[in-house]
């Protein structure tokens, strides 16, 4: 029984990036076991809602279950989320795109929280996902206002390229992080994938200490280069709303 918990485990720290896919006999190499064991460990996953079929494809990626525990596993996130609801709400509202909450946890980027905008064609359910810092505006903001975490940026290189416009270069990188500091604000402009783009901002506490970054993203016909400055100012009012709860929260304490 303990074997099974353990190879059950085991399986799921095999996934570390968005939409990350195995096939069974990935995973049976991967784990050092038969593909029939294998097989079993992630059906029983999946029926539980940790794993989930890939669409048109015979592989696994995590499913929403794992995602939902992440959420609960983040410390201190509880009060922040609940926090952020309502101006991440009204952000959603005014912007009708997605609005994401986003830590840094382990040098990724964590979703925490999100709400969806009006619109059909959105982004997907981005909470509990874990992405890189360097590709995305959630992790550009938590590198440049988190106090160390851009310092660590040198021990990641070579910078993964996750499409043509993905910042690969340290040097370039911490230019950026610069331009975000002095701005406030950070975009990424097709450098997670291609054709979608977003725009955040830091959430800080009553210490002025980066707490979370908020963000709006959506696909570039409706988020282009043009019209993200004009995003930027309304993160910027939402994430000082709840910057502003969490010092009455805190005072409150």
């Amino acid at each position: 029984m303990l074997q099974t918990v353990d190879r059950a485990l085991r399986l799921l720290l095999l996934y570390e990036e968005v939409d990350q896919e195995y096939r069974v006999g990935e995973m049976a190499a991967m784990l050092g076991v038969d593909k029939s064991i294998a097989s079993r460990l992630a059906a029983t996953l999946a029926n539980r809602g940790f794993l989930e079929r890939a669409p048109g494809s015979e592989a696994f990626r995590i499913g929403p279950e794992l995602g939902r525990l992440g959420v609960l596993s983040v410390g201190g996130s509880h009060n922040l989320i609940e926090l952020a609801r309502r101006p991440m709400e009204n952000l959603a509202a005014e912007t009708a795109e997605t609005v994401n909450l986003a830590r840094l946890e382990d040098r990724k980027v964590v979703n925490i929280a999100q709400v969806d905008g009006a619109h059909l064609v959105g982004v997907g359910d981005w909470v509990g996902w874990k992405t890189e810092p360097h590709a995305t505006a959630n992790g550009k903001v938590l590198l440049a206002f988190t106090e160390d975490s851009a310092e660590e940026i040198s021990l990641q290189t070579p910078l993964e390229a996750f499409t043509r416009q993905t910042i690969t270069k340290v040097r370039d990188l911490r230019s950026e992080l610069g331009r975000v500091r002095a701005e406030g604000w950070a975009s990424t402009l097709g450098e997670l994938e291609e054709g979608f783009n977003g725009v955040a901002v830091p959430v800080s506490d009553a210490h002025g200490r980066c707490r979370a970054s908020l963000s709006v993203s959506g696909p570039v016909y409706r988020m282009p280069p043009a019209r993200l400055p004009e995003v930027a100012v309304l993160c910027k009012k939402a994430a000082g709303e709840i910057s502003a709860s969490l010092g009455k929260r805190r005072s409150s304490d």
